[in-house]
């Protein structure tokens, strides 16, 4: 059996190299859990390239399934669902642990506590390894939200449930019922195919899937998609608005994109009273300009969402469980690298642009 061992990215030398840092002695409350598969999210990959500023030396991944392997204590362990977990258990666990209650938690949006911790997003250190997917173990903290993963969810699907389709989950949580509304999802990617067949299932009068990927878009329709659109004209410009969308309207616009052109035009695009919904745009960019008229006039409401509570979680498992096999989710993983591969891994996601690729450990 190899020694256990932890990838780590240095934002200063952009090298990744390998550590065997001994396994951390378990405290009370808390669970050592061996990774079995880490798919690579967008925000990991904007790290890699540079876009995204994280602490040096760090271990990414958030996106992880695993297997627990050890308890922290005799006194039983429980997941979200109340059931007692087990060493030998499946698991996967939210993106992050709040261990002391404070205003947010209380109020359900225990992602914005000031005790938060983030799996996959914070410095490793001597006194703090095994923190996150790039790493054969992952030590979880008192107050992570845990689920045992169903054994009908493929495992190597299962690390988009803790972070993609938990968020999409939060991103419907916030907007009024779908159902009889005609929506609009902007971004062709992971989120948007799982916003796309979620709003299916939901009964959504008719879905159109915004992207400038027309490969990306034509595949959305195996996700529920009954229309879709490139935003680009022929030169790669913002198409104009044609009229066919600007005179219908949508009910619901979800942006995914993180583009402010698109978000923009969701605004341009909403139906009277209209909800938009923006999760994509979690890197700076430019400010963006919009005509107050148009929202007063229009009744228009903007909501924000960033990852998600522990509801939406468990939302995420249970929309797995029930449908995975209704959609080619398992496709979403189109690559597959071993730890020991990391760095080959980021490269092809970088140069080829998969939605999902995974580590396996």
């Amino acid at each position: 059996m190899c020694k256990p061992f932890q990838m780590l990215f240095n934002d200063e030398q952009k090298i990744i190299y390998k550590n065997t840092a001994d396994l951390p002695q378990l405290q009370s409350g808390e669970i050592l859990v061996k990774n079995k598969y880490t798919t690579l999210c967008g925000s990991d990959i904007h790290t890699y390239t540079g876009k995204r500023k994280e602490p040096s030396p760090i271990i990414l991944g958030h996106e992880i399934v695993g297997e627990i392997v050890e308890l922290g204590s005799a006194v039983p362990f429980y997941d979200l669902k109340g059931n007692v977990l087990n060493i030998g258990d499946q698991v996967t666990w939210t993106i992050f642990a709040v261990q002391n209650e404070d205003e947010f938690a209380e109020e359900n949006i225990p992602q914005k506590s000031a005790q938060l911790f983030k799996y996959g997003h914070v410095k490793c250190s001597e006194t703090n390894t095994y923190n996150g997917g790039m790493a054969t173990h992952c030590l979880l903290r008192e107050g992570t939200g845990i689920l045992k993963i169903p054994s009908t969810i493929p495992l190597k699907l299962a690390p988009i449930i803790n972070c993609a389709v938990a968020t999409v989950m939060a991103g419907f949580r916030i907007a009024d019922p779908v159902s009889q509304k005609n929506v609009l999802i902007i971004g062709a990617g992971v989120l948007g195919l799982v916003a796309s067949a979620f709003a299916k299932i939901s009964g959504a009068a008719s879905i159109t899937l915004m992207d400038i990927d027309d490969q990306r878009l034509d595949y959305s329709k195996r996700f529920g998609a009954d229309f879709i659109y490139n935003g680009l004209n022929e030169n790669g410009e913002i198409k104009e608005i044609t009229d066919r969308f600007y005179k219908k309207g949508f009910d619901v616009i979800i942006d995914m994109s993180g583009s402010w052109d698109a978000m923009k035009m969701g605004i341009e695009l909403s139906a009277v009273g209209a909800q938009n919904i923006w999760i994509g745009g979690v890197t700076p960019m430019p400010d963006l300009p919009l005509d107050p008229e148009q929202i007063i006039r229009k009744l228009l409401t903007i909501k924000g969402m960033h990852n998600y509570n522990y509801d939406d979680f468990i939302n995420a498992v249970d929309l797995m469980e029930k449908h995975h096999a209704d959609f080619p989710f398992i496709e979403l993983i189109e690559a597959e690298f071993p730890l020991e591969q990391t760095k080959e891994a980021f490269d092809y996601a970088v140069e080829n642009k998969p939605y999902r690729v995974v580590i396996s450990n």
